[in-house]
């Protein structure tokens, strides 16, 4: 079962991996070790559409 986990968020970033067809984003977090994640193209386009109207958002890792 996967835990979840409330993080603030310093920045972020990210960039299309052209091998694997994924974006690779990067979570800095206020405090603690960044996080790296691999996402679909689709996953990245709907928190981009969230991330222009700010409010709480869950990503399930």
């Amino acid at each position: 079962m996967s835990e979840k986990k409330v993080i603030a968020v310093k920045d972020w970033t990210c960039a299309m991996s052209d091998e694997l067809g994924r974006v690779a984003l990067r979570i800095n977090p206020t405090d603690g070790e960044p996080v790296l994640v691999l996402i679909t193209v689709f996953q990245a386009a709907k928190m981009g559409r969230e991330l222009q109207s700010p409010k709480r958002v869950q990503l399930s890792i």
